[in-house]
């Protein structure tokens, strides 16, 4: 299954805690929380098959990134923050429950970010059925 999101990648932000009334809640910030309903809707408009459980998933995901004016033409890659690892926490929390039942299924993983020749950032995600496991 092959998916490409045309919404600009996003690092998945820390949790914060506050209490109210005596009670201690736990929340993201409202980017993370907006970014992960847009990849849940984008999927969600796909009408896919998600994969059965206990099937072991291979994925490959390209994070293409918007490249910002301000930074040299030199520079091919993106190699400052936000971290890769926090952009899959972002994509395989928006896809875990839809495309998979839990995101244990993900043995594999091969993660890249790169700079957009577009004029917008977007994801490419190819899961397969992992058969090395």
């Amino acid at each position: 299954m092959k998916l490409v999101l045309n919404y600009e990648p996003t690092a998945k932000g820390v949790p914060r805690t506050k209490f109210v009334n005596g009670t201690v809640i736990t929340y993201y910030h409202k980017n993370t929380t907006e970014a992960l309903g847009a990849i849940r809707a984008l999927i969600t408009n796909e009408h896919l098959k998600p994969f059965p459980e206990h099937t072991p998933i291979k994925m490959t995901v390209t994070f293409w990134r918007t490249k910002s004016k301000w930074l040299p033409k030199k520079e091919t890659l993106p190699f400052r923050k936000p971290d890769l690892d926090n952009f899959l926490k972002w994509c395989i929390d928006g896809l875990s429950g839809i495309v998979f039942p839990d995101d244990a299924q993900v043995t594999s993983l091969i993660a890249q970010k790169r700079w957009s020749t577009k004029e917008q950032g977007y994801v490419e995600i190819k899961l397969e059925e992992d058969t090395d496991a």
